[in-house]
């Protein structure tokens, strides 16, 4: 236990002494925290601006343009004297959508015909158009309703009547786990665990790669009568136990500052953060022991932290990607614990359903260790990398 400390020691010195780690550590961390919690705290988009263009000009089109402007997800900020102009207007990004009412809509309306608002919005970022296009439909829907009532009404047909009569079958939602449907709920608790555990990467690889990219790794093993766990244990304790803090810092911006829904258990929480700190040091260990320089063994540990977050289901649902692909989000330990998670904040499901991504966890921390270890023990006798970039 005694050369495990010495090398603790000496890689708390080394943590205050190398500007690369402690930012690595210390700075950015904190920094990914303050981020993510400002840039979506109102957790909601709200007041996308859109154009409106009104070929008619009556009573009737000036109400439909104040009801979608009182939607809370649009804002009515153009009035473009055609529709090309409008398309223009998406064209440049300056608003999300155009809805164009034509000429005599008004007139059309009251004789009994059927009318058509046109609405065109950029799918191209789908989380503004989206938001267009359901406040336009429920705001097209609303009027459409009113009309049809109205019409009922003139011909003797009770209100209540007239809303069965127009809606027979009504729809009862029930939204669960982010009922609210706040973006900041589900974005956030990706986004930041994803960084977190970047960071606990490249830390670690850091720490390790530093030692072998200028030699020192004979000195390591004269330090600790040549014993590689005696090594692992003394350079990645300091940082666990780092890390663990950090997380839970990450965890209290959420569920206590940000007043995020948390329905679960915290224990399993913990220990799921715990099993994603090891699991992502032990695979650091696994791209230092394949790589041939401390620049590649980054360039790695980078790619693979980054590319987590598209195999966690967070952009794209796992269950909709290509079987071979589905296997292969699970060698992620960012998947398991995110999906973890979400079991116990958002969805409140008992713990033993977590119980799977657990194991996973456990078997992540064990598996690419275990594999590198031989390889691992070579390279800290050598001493050094391949190459020395």
């Amino acid at each position: 236990m005694k050369p495990s400390l010495r090398i603790a020691k000496r890689e708390i010195a080394l943590l205050f002494n190398s500007k690369s780690t402690f930012v690595l550590a210390v700075i950015l961390p904190f920094v990914s925290i303050l981020f993510f919690n400002t840039l979506l705290s109102e957790g909601v988009a709200r007041d996308l601006p859109v154009a409106v263009v009104d070929l008619d000009h009556t009573a009737t089109s000036r109400n439909v343009i104040a009801q979608l402007d009182a939607a809370p997800d649009i804002k009515i900020g153009f009035f473009p004297i055609n529709q090309q102009k409008g398309e223009e207007l998406i064209s440049l990004g300056k608003a999300y959508g155009v809805v164009t009412i034509p000429q005599n809509f008004e007139e059309d309306l009251k004789s009994g015909k059927q009318v058509n608002i046109i609405n065109q919005y950029n799918s191209n970022f789908l989380l503004a158009g989206g938001l267009e296009y359901k406040a336009f439909r429920k705001v097209i829907g609303t009027i459409s309703a009113g009309v049809n009532i109205e019409k009922q009404r003139k011909k003797g047909v009770s209100k209540q009547q007239a809303l069965v009569n127009y809606q027979p079958i009504k729809a009862n939602n029930h939204i669960l786990s982010n009922p609210y449907t706040n973006y900041s709920y589900y974005l956030n608790t990706g986004f930041l665990t994803m960084f977190f555990q970047l960071f606990v990467m490249l830390t670690t690889i850091y720490c390790f790669g530093a030692d072998l990219k200028y030699s020192k790794g004979n000195k390591l093993l004269s330090i600790t009568n040549g014993s590689l766990s005696a090594i692992i244990l003394g350079k990645v304790l300091p940082y666990t136990i780092w890390f663990l803090f950090v997380g839970i810092v990450t965890l209290l911006s959420m569920y206590v500052w940000q007043d995020f829904p948390f329905f679960g258990s915290k224990t399993t929480v913990l220990a799921g953060l715990l099993l994603l700190i090891l699991a992502n040091q032990s695979f650091a260990l696994f791209f230092i022991a394949i790589s041939g320089s401390f620049r590649e063994a980054l360039t790695i540990g980078s790619g693979f932290g980054a590319v987590s977050l598209s195999f966690s289901g967070i952009t794209f649902p796992i269950f909709g990607m290509p079987e071979i692909l589905q296997w292969l989000s699970q060698v992620f330990p960012f998947t398991h614990f995110f999906e973890l998670l979400l079991d116990q904040s958002q969805r409140g499901f008992p713990a033993f359903y977590s119980l799977k991504a657990i194991i996973i966890l456990v078997v992540l921390c064990i598996v690419p260790i275990s594999i590198s270890w031989f390889k691992l023990k070579r390279l800290f006798l050598k001493g050094k990398f391949n190459h020395s970039i």
